[in-house]
């Protein structure tokens, strides 16, 4: 049983376009729904020219031009869209990601202003407030910022998670391979 006098932030850094990196989500979002209490998560979409070579490299995906340019074009996109979200909260930001990267991953759908109008629908956003958004230097600004934390917070590839517990003593700890729900419970 986790010790209910610790606080948990989990910091995880993705690939929004990353299968691994959706998996990582689900399994971090399991272990935040049963100790909900004191537990934290924050997602950053971590996205520069070495992870997504890692990324093509990891997925044995070419990489001619073309498909460095696309992939490149939608995880920054899709950053952006995830970054214009959450600025109507936290929980309405992850379940935009979580309708798109489904899309995206799991039903093979390419990247669109129809599938973003449908995802943001299906996260019940404000639609205005979200396509304003999602096109502001704002939310650009937003991103360059993610991208000095994640790189100062020791992320170097996606995905990553940073599991900070706080009680009688703090420890953070990097985790920069595949965990379950689980794992993250033995480390708490």
């Amino acid at each position: 049983m986790v010790d209910r006098t610790k606080q948990i932030e989990i910091f995880l850094f993705i690939n929004p376009i990353s299968k691994a990196s959706l998996k990582m989500e689900e399994e971090v979002l399991k272990f935040v729904n049963a100790y909900e209490e004191n537990t934290q998560i924050t997602i950053y979409p971590y996205h520069n020219t070495q992870t997504l070579y890692r990324y093509m490299k990891k997925n044995d995906l070419s990489t001619e031009m073309a498909v460095w340019n696309k992939l490149y074009n939608e995880s920054f996109h899709l950053s952006l869209a995830f970054i214009a979200a959450t600025i109507q909260g936290k929980k309405k930001g992850r379940e935009f990601l979580f309708a798109i990267q489904r899309k995206m991953i799991i039903q093979k759908r390419s990247l669109s202003k129809k599938l973003l109008i449908e995802s943001a629908e299906q996260a019940d956003l404000d639609m205005e407030m979200f396509l304003f958004d999602f096109h502001s230097p704002f939310v650009q600004h937003l991103f360059d910022l993610d991208q000095d934390v994640s790189s100062a917070m020791g992320a170097k590839d996606t995905p990553t998670c940073l599991l900070v517990t706080t009680g009688e003593e703090k420890k953070a700890t990097l985790i920069e391979k595949f965990f379950t729900a689980e794992d993250l419970y033995q480390l708490v």
